[in-house]
């Protein structure tokens, strides 16, 4: 009975980590209002209004009206693209 117990709980925790998605880095230069980012990591990061994004990543960019990436996307700037709007963040997907 314990190694059954023993074997399931090792089966879960593989089950866990293979489920759970690690952190990745965009690959290439993120611009943002004149800064560079080079292979900037997937999340949220603060910016002023109006936000210009020049993406050379191979990862889309949103950029979000209020702080924290929360409501609504004003611009969302695919690989290769440029935009120019206002916003307070911005999401690396």
């Amino acid at each position: 009975m314990r190694r059954r117990l023993t074997g399931i709980g090792l089966l879960a925790a593989a089950g866990v980590l293979t489920l759970s998605t690690p952190a990745q880095a965009a690959t290439g230069l993120l611009v943002v209002n004149g800064a560079a980012h080079h292979n900037p990591p997937r999340g949220c990061y603060s910016t002023t209004s109006p936000v210009t994004v020049e993406n050379f990543t191979d990862s889309a960019v949103l950029v979000h009206a209020p702080a924290n990436c929360q409501g609504p996307v004003t611009a969302e700037v695919d690989p290769g693209k440029s935009a120019k709007t206002v916003g307070v963040s911005y999401f690396v997907l």
